[in-house]
């Protein structure tokens, strides 16, 4: 295992295992440069990607980082990539990461707005880190009777991803979008031999902490490092439950129990609304935009 892929896998994380792996890839990129340039590149193409969603006409919502306001009067709210709680190296190597944080700010800025009058969170998305996870997505529920917040599904919706997306009043799919991976992951590295330049790295903990270190090899350090994810877990169990109108029962039976579920499957099992293109799902916004800057006009 690498350096980089053990410290991201020190920290729980509410994603596709998969992902993991690729994140690790660009935090061990080579550091003459390339991964600046990688960075502009990434961000710029991310930029068309949006500008093209949004329309020729959308410009960026004032403030935002993420957010385009269309002429329709729809903001526009990626989250695409990988979550993490706040700008760092990783979202400014991908170009395409998200940062809750930034995100949060975004979406309070269009729930102020006049200017907007509903809000579509474009998603394609692994999932990311489930610190602050709760938040946001407490914030996405509070807009709900507020202005109209619907999450399109283009590609992924994972772990994390789906967490912030099962708060939209809202939740549509594409036929081939992917939704679910309800659950936590954790993988605890433990060195059992000398590395590469014989050093055996030996931790010793002091002797009222025993589960600072938790032996991820033994029954009771598995069940210690099992008792975190199960709560992070919970939480995230309780929130779908919340935002798709069910119980936290049926979501551990009928969500896919950690795996995930494709267009109309997503839809039957109750962990999407329907499948419709994204230009539906963009014209049904923009005729709420327009109705709303009628109900403006003739308030007094």
């Amino acid at each position: 295992m690498t350096a980089a892929l053990r410290a991201l896998t020190a920290e729980p994380w509410a994603i596709r295992p998969d992902y993991l792996q690729f994140m690790a890839s660009l935090a061990a990129l080579d550091r003459d440069g390339r991964a600046s340039r990688r960075s502009a590149e990434g961000e710029d193409w991310f930029r068309l990607d949006l500008q093209a969603a949004a329309g020729p006409t959308a410009q960026r919502l004032d403030g935002a980082r993420y957010a385009m306001l269309t002429r329709e009067g729809v903001a526009i709210v990626p989250v695409v990539g990988p979550i993490f709680p706040r700008a760092n190296l990783m979202t400014e190597m991908s170009g395409t990461g998200t940062s809750a944080a930034m995100l949060g700010r975004d979406l309070q800025l269009a729930r102020d707005s006049a200017d907007v009058g509903a809000v579509l969170l474009m998603v394609d998305s692994p999932g990311g880190s489930p610190t602050g996870i709760n938040a946001l997505a407490d914030q996405i529920y509070a807009m709900r009777g507020k202005k109209r917040v619907l999450a399109h599904v283009t590609g992924s919706c994972a772990s994390a991803a789906y967490w912030l997306a099962s708060a939209a009043g809202e939740l549509v799919v594409e036929k081939t979008g992917i939704v679910g991976s309800i659950g936590v992951v954790a993988a605890i590295s433990k060195q059992v031999e000398p590395d590469a330049s014989g050093s055996l790295a030996i931790e010793i903990v002091s002797s009222s902490a025993p589960n600072k270190r938790p032996d991820p090899q033994s029954e009771e350090g598995a069940a210690e490092i099992r008792s975190l994810l199960d709560s992070i877990e919970s939480q995230f169990i309780a929130d779908v439950a919340r935002g798709r109108k069910t119980t936290p029962a049926r979501v551990r039976t009928d969500f896919g129990a950690g795996g995930v579920k494709v267009g109309a499957d997503a839809v039957a099992a109750g962990m999407a609304d329907r499948v419709q293109t994204y230009e539906r799902s963009f014209r049904d916004l923009a005729q709420t935009a327009a109705n709303e800057r009628v109900a403006r006009a003739v308030r007094p």
